[in-house]
């Protein structure tokens, strides 16, 4: 009787206790956010008898680099897959799968190809850029900067030279005139600017017509018998003197423009030769 008692109980214990609760062990340990070739991948686990192991592991485009057949007894054990043995040279998630009887077992972990690397989260598939992306994003960035650099400098690199820039003129030895030569004394075309044309022969006679031509010598400050040096140098020292760079208001603004304006009639000997006609008359 007590026999069978226990038969009757046994019967639905072994009902309901899972399938694989006496089967064998085999777990795949990735432990790591990211692996190298200095790493490992481990497996372990329990086995009742000696047992044929396939243990596979693909690439992130499905193609397989390794491939090989493993005997392990029984009992418990632990096998290491050393990553470094094989060709991984591509950076991206890889499947390990271990296949035993009709049971498989597979895992995935992210491997980079290179050393210190910032661990990634794989189980989101966050990869990160790989070494390909950042050549790629570095080359953009170093065009980018190059493209922008030249911009603002495209002033300078562009620009036409002058009869000035080209010649070998003792001014260019003297800081004062780099400092205070004026801009409206040039003919240099600068990026959105029209080039100043000075007045041809026609325009500067029509201007002595006028009623308010000043007096250019009393402008500058030199005599009607002056020389081009004196004049040149007499211009210099008012341009120091005035230039709105140094001052800073309105009235030497205008200051300056009527000293350059008496420069330009009085270094060009036959606009000075018809102004000193016209003072005659006057």
């Amino acid at each position: 009787m007590r026999h069978k008692f226990c038969l009757y109980f046994l019967i639905p214990f072994l009902l309901f206790l899972p399938l694989d609760a006496l089967a064998d062990s085999v777990n795949i340990s990735v432990d790591l956010p990211i692996y190298t070739n200095a790493d490992v991948v481990t497996i372990y686990g329990n086995i009742s008898n000696e047992t044929l192991f396939q243990v596979t592991i693909t690439s992130p485009e499905k193609i397989v680099v390794a491939d090989e057949e493993i005997v392990i007894t029984a009992g418990d054990f632990t096998h290491n897959v050393i990553l470094g043995n094989y060709e991984m040279d591509k950076n991206g998630t890889y499947n390990i799968s271990v296949s035993y009887g009709s049971s498989v077992v597979e895992n995935e972990f992210f491997y980079h190809t290179g050393q210190n690397v910032n661990p990634v989260d794989v189980s989101n598939r966050n990869y990160g850029f790989s070494e390909d992306d950042q050549v790629i994003i570095f080359s953009i960035a170093a065009v980018v900067i190059v493209g922008v650099l030249v911009f603002l400098a495209r002033g300078t690199i562009f620009r036409k030279k002058t009869e000035y820039d080209k010649g070998d003129w003792a001014s260019k030895k003297n800081r004062d005139y780099e400092k205070y030569h004026s801009e409206w004394m040039s003919d240099e075309i600068k990026p959105g600017r029209k080039e100043k044309t000075k007045f041809s022969d026609e325009e500067f006679r029509k201007s002595l017509l006028e009623d308010n031509v000043p007096d250019y010598y009393a402008i500058l400050e030199v005599q009607k018998t002056a020389n081009q040096s004196e004049i040149k140098n007499q211009f210099r020292a008012l341009a120091k003197k005035w230039h709105p760079d140094k001052k800073q208001d309105e009235y030497a603004e205008k200051k300056m423009a009527q000293i350059n304006m008496a420069y330009e009639v009085l270094s060009n000997p036959k606009h000075r030769k018809m102004y000193d006609l016209y003072y005659h008359k006057k």
